[in-house]
């Protein structure tokens, strides 16, 4: 009987470790994100005079062990109830996920070098699993969100000095990064997080976190990155009038976003037949020309080789950094061979998995959004970080690339918020359920 006990006294602790690890494994990701990965990025970045094509095509052996050895942590921490993880399939965003997974892996049927596009698309499915699973099924939400948001107020504290103590570069600051639009989007969405800290904390916590959002802001605004400065500022004043409309009359929030982004598309391409004003001069009023800083260019270049491929696509992460004699390396214009992405998002997953793949994410991106607002009426500060966070990795795939790419940082916080608000959810109901 004493062993018997103490048998069950032990599985339980080590049962309360695994779940505990849980917990630490997002933060452990946002960290290496946020702080270590800059510095690899930039280590290992190809000089002026390398085909940025060929050297795309090479792996990352850091990347890979980081990642490797999330999944191996994120495995032992759910070992002992790989039914909760199992359950997870009944989601919707998990099966959409796994729907274009699974559509990526028959790609390489088809991709012009099924070795590199079969290489990243393992990664892709290690990043996806390493992020939803914790997400998903850590019991305690709150101490996860803490260690999260510790490891933003590291990041924006030290990006500030940065800023305050470093001339900035040609194009704006880069901070402790590579690029000042780096900077710019890990601001941008620091603030979206330091302000949900600071509308659930009180007394010395909140003013913690109202201070780094302010340091935040001040370090976006000498990236001179005006996409993501314009998106800190809009989209959560926006998800806050949504939510404010929708919560007293009970109205599905996710719905009213659609209905609202719908309609001012509608709207816009109404009022631009009827006065003239085009993309164009939208581009010279924010950008001060008129291809969205050059963007117009690689569009049209993709949105040529799109049309080879429509139903189908080139293949999984089979169009950009893929060696010598690709589309990219032979035919693209001289700006445009030098990149990684069509920055477009929607693009991006359009020329690589065509229509099909398009389809998917589109449907992704609404399951999301219907996802977070199933946690308006218990959690509504968290339905709106996770609404927010969906809106601006969406609105930010209009200009840059982040969507099914690698473990960008705009990526992995789409993934964590459609899961954030049900946190445990999993793991409570079936415990839930009567055993007998």
């Amino acid at each position: 009987m004493a062993d018997d006990y103490y048998s069950r006294v032990t599985e339980a602790a080590t049962d309360a470790d695994s779940r505990r690890l849980l917990h630490w494994i997002p933060a452990i990701i946002f960290a290496y994100v946020f702080l270590l990965s800059p510095l690899i990025v930039q280590a290992m970045a190809p000089s002026e005079s390398t085909n940025v094509n060929v050297a795309g095509a090479q792996s990352n052996p850091a990347n890979q062990l980081f990642w490797i050895g999330m999944l191996a942590l994120t495995l032992i921490a759910v070992r002992r109830d790989f039914g909760a993880a199992f359950r997870l399939l009944r989601d919707p965003v998990v099966v959409l996920v796994v729907a274009y997974l699974a559509f990526a892996a028959m790609s390489l049927l088809w991709s012009y070098a099924p070795t590199i596009s079969f290489r990243r698309l393992v990664l892709q499915a290690i990043v996806v699993l390493s992020v939803i699973l914790p997400s998903a099924l850590a019991t305690d939400r709150d101490r996860m969100l803490e260690r999260i948001l510790s490891v933003i107020v590291m990041a924006v504290v030290l990006n500030f000095v940065v800023v305050l103590a470093t001339p900035p570069g040609p194009l704006g600051h880069e901070g402790i990064y590579d690029h000042k639009n780096t900077l710019g989007s890990m601001m941008m969405f620091a603030i979206c997080l330091c302000l949900y800290g600071a509308a659930t904390r009180r007394g010395t916590l909140r003013i913690v976190f109202l201070a780094c959002v302010v340091m935040a802001f001040v370090a976006l605004v000498e990236s001179r990155s005006k996409t993501s400065l314009g998106l800190a500022v809009m989209m959560p004043a926006l998800t806050f009038m949504a939510i404010a409309i929708a919560r007293p009359v009970r109205m599905n929030v996710a719905a009213f976003v659609l209905f609202a982004a719908v309609f001012a598309i509608a709207a816009w391409f109404y009022i631009s037949a009827l006065t003239g004003y085009t993309f164009a001069d939208m581009s010279m009023l924010l950008f001060g020309d008129t291809t969205f800083t050059g963007r117009t260019i690689i569009w049209e270049f993709v949105l040529d080789v799109i049309s080879r491929s429509p139903l189908v696509g080139q293949g999984y992460a089979a169009f950009w950094g893929v060696g010598a004699g690709s589309i990219v390396d032979t035919e693209a214009p001289a700006l445009v061979a030098r990149l990684q992405q069509a920055h477009n998002g929607f693009l991006d997953v359009f020329v690589e998995t065509g229509l099909i793949g398009l389809i998917i994410l589109l449907a992704l991106i609404v399951a999301t959004l219907l996802s977070a607002a199933k946690s308006l009426e218990r959690q509504p500060a968290l339905c709106w970080l996770a609404i927010t966070l969906v809106l601006i990795v969406v609105s930010h795939n209009m200009l840059e690339s982040s969507l099914f790419r690698s473990y960008s940082l705009a990526w992995l916080l789409f993934l964590f918020a459609a899961f954030l608000p049900r946190a445990g959810d999993f793991d409570r109901a079936a415990n839930a359920k009567p055993r007998g």
